[in-house]
């Protein structure tokens, strides 16, 4: 026989994941996608100002031959940046040298750090003969305020946590300083958990008719997760398949996307709108 106590603290817990529920579901209901096919120079002065919150994207580089691969002129894209970009939003740009000195020069001010992903699959192979292969590619951030930053910790493996011990009363040169009386026993135990690196791992993704240059999603998630929160606007203006907007709509964010290749971005609108579907089924479940 389950006990009264037993029976309070279960439905409690039952209430709770319903609310979260409800309110995962409610916030899902009030997101928003657009989506434009075209030139970003010419769409992005349709967006309102100051109404991004995070703004991804992985610019053309220009060192291949393909098509699509054609620099955009930053400066007339960092105006319309900035114009549509709140007090406090970061700009996240991906690139791979000699690109990436071009990005940092174009706005020196606001450059603050780089991120490094190391993308276990190398690329360069007909040149490994003269140059090491290339397994790793630049995320550049950039803002004016401080944005919004939340660490993603990760944890150590076991026999690397440091052991945990008790200092016993101490004083202002063995513990820290508190006025008055001397601090009671301090505990120092090791959960394992660190906070991020500037170097991140996440393997490249393989699918058939994928876009070249297109980032995991597991990347984009990490990046959202850290540097916007839950109902927040993302814009991407070189979406390609729509990995920053799958991303975006699992992690319950607004999302403005923009592609200039036809091809590309049918296949963009085609995935995010599953994602959207597939995130609304498991809520209807859950609910």
């Amino acid at each position: 026989m389950i006990s009264l106590n037993r029976l309070n603290r279960l439905f409690g817990l039952t209430r709770k994941i319903w609310i979260l529920s409800k309110r995962a579901t409610l916030l899902f209901s009030l997101m928003a996608t657009h989506l434009y096919h075209g030139d970003c120079l010419n769409h992005l002065p349709k967006i309102p100002d100051a109404s991004v919150d995070l703004i991804f994207c992985d610019l053309p580089y220009g060192t291949t031959d393909c098509s699509w691969d054609v620099i955009i002129p930053m400066e007339k894209l960092w105006p319309e940046y900035e114009r549509i970009s709140k007090e406090r939003t970061p700009i996240i740009l991906t690139g791979s040298q000699p690109f990436t000195n071009y990005l940092i020069n174009s706005n020196p001010k606001k450059f603050r750090y780089e991120l490094i992903w190391y993308k276990t699959k190398a690329s360069g192979f007909l040149n490994a003969k003269s140059r090491p292969n290339k397994s790793h590619e630049n995320i550049l951030v950039f803002y004016g305020k401080q944005p919004v930053y939340n660490p993603i910790k990760y944890v150590i493996d076991e026999r690397y946590k440091r052991k945990g011990k008790t200092l016993g009363n101490g004083n202002q040169s063995t513990v820290f300083a508190i006025r008055g009386e001397k601090s009671e026993n301090y505990q120092y135990l090791d959960d394992g958990s660190r906070f991020p690196d500037s170097v991140l791992c996440f393997p490249s993704e393989s699918e058939i008719g994928m876009h070249p240059t297109q980032k995991p999603v597991r990347l984009l998630r990490y990046l959202i997760k850290t540097y916007s929160n839950p109902g927040d606007t993302v814009l991407d203006n070189c979406m390609g398949h729509g990995t920053t907007g799958i991303a975006a709509v699992e992690l319950a964010r607004d999302f403005i996307g923009m592609e200039m290749d036809k091809e590309y971005f049918e296949k963009a609108k085609r995935k995010i709108q599953m994602a959207e579907t597939r995130i609304q089924l498991e809520l209807n479940f859950e609910s």
